[in-house]
């Protein structure tokens, strides 16, 4: 064989190994995908289970070590310990949500705030059309403005049965309290099986792998395991951030309720597909419409403060987390968003880093 075949074939060679090894990567995405959208809600107590055991591990083994003590007695009372703790946390801030939304419909004036806004806007939109009565026919004109009143009272109409049915439809919300029951307490007492064994749970699963990828898989799970949490970490750091900016703003425009009101649309900011606008650019039209053309301004100004800041924070706090440059995380944020929605925008980060870090390592090759 001359040297010509020689490099052909080495060519050959490489190409084929970067195709196996795309074609491979592309399984193991479409397989995340998959689970994700059909599979994760289903298991979703045991995932959360073994992630209350992997992060127990440390602290009880550290307890064990000191005090000698058996570690299914550390792993019962640590795993007690912290779904206490989380309830607790949990129910006092439901309560506070719970609280202020129910003060919030029980108080008369909120609604006749809000059919004062919906007549302030049809009276608007009537002398718009009282404007241009002139350039369309009479006929036009008062179909147009019995269209109005008609949308106006139906929308009255309907917000008064919607605040006075808020109680029923809670009522009913009820009937799926006994499946979260359920799926809580099979989460606890799986919590505490998987943190007692977890060391030899995770031998099985370990002993299923091929020895020759064995070192791989061990790497792409501590590099899913530390980079998941830095990218929750970050997500909640810019919930924190957007949360403190809407309150303040909302205290100086002396809106009522403004930490709910900042609580409920910073978690919102968080989804992508809706964000801060969804909730403040109607409210600012709104109160344009109504005549109050400050309200208007704030909330304009807040909307846009809010965009810049998480436009500006976002790719470079998830890069910061995980190691990537910030427009290649913007890039593939997108480009998971685009493919597999929410869970998408917080995987591809993650797949391209396991591979940057394989191909670091060595064990693939798929760029120079």
């Amino acid at each position: 064989m001359d040297e010509k075949d020689r490099a052909y074939k080495e060519i050959t060679e490489r190409r084929l190994r970067f195709l196996i090894n795309l074609l491979y990567f592309g399984v193991v995405i479409a397989i995340f995908v998959i689970v994700a959208r059909y599979l994760f809600l289903w298991m979703l107590p045991f995932v959360m289970a073994f992630v209350v055991a992997a992060g127990l591990q440390k602290p009880i083994g550290w307890l064990v070590r000191k005090t000698r003590i058996s570690k299914k007695v550390f792993s019962v009372i640590l795993v007690v310990l912290f779904v206490l703790l989380l309830a607790g946390v949990v129910a006092v801030i439901g309560w506070q949500v719970v609280l202020s939304i129910i003060n919030f419909v029980k108080d008369k004036d909120n609604i006749s705030m809000i059919e004062k806004y919906i007549n302030s806007i049809s009276g608007t939109t009537n002398n718009f059309v009282l404007s241009i009565s002139n350039i369309i026919s009479e006929d036009a004109a008062s179909a147009l403005q019995g269209a109005i009143k008609s949308v106006s009272s139906n929308l009255i109409e309907f917000l008064s049965g919607f605040f006075a049915d808020i109680a029923g439809s809670a009522a009913a919300a009820t009937t799926r309290l006994p499946l979260l029951l359920v799926s809580f307490i099979i989460w606890v007492i799986a919590s505490i099986f998987l943190t007692i064994d977890y060391q030899a749970v995770k031998s099985f699963i370990f002993r299923q792998i091929p020895q020759r990828h064995a070192e791989t898989v061990m790497i792409i799970k501590n590099l899913c395991t530390d980079t998941i949490f830095k990218i929750i970490r970050a997500y909640l750091l810019m919930m924190l951030i957007t949360f403190a900016e809407l309150s303040v703003s909302f205290s100086i425009l002396r809106i009522p309720y403004p930490f709910l009101l900042g609580a409920l649309i910073a978690v919102v900011d968080v989804l992508p597909v809706l964000g801060t606008g969804t909730v403040l650019i109607p409210w600012a039209l709104v109160n344009l419409l109504i005549g109050n053309p400050k309200m208007f301004i704030g909330l304009g100004l807040t909307y846009v403060a809010v965009t810049v800041i998480r436009n500006i924070i976002e790719p470079r706090l998830i890069s910061h987390q995980i190691g990537l440059n910030p427009l290649v995380t913007l890039f593939f944020m997108f480009l998971g968003l685009r493919a597999a929605g929410i869970f998408g925008m917080l995987l591809f980060p993650v797949i391209v880093m396991i591979i940057i870090q394989l191909q670091n390592s060595g064990r693939i090759r798929l760029w120079k």
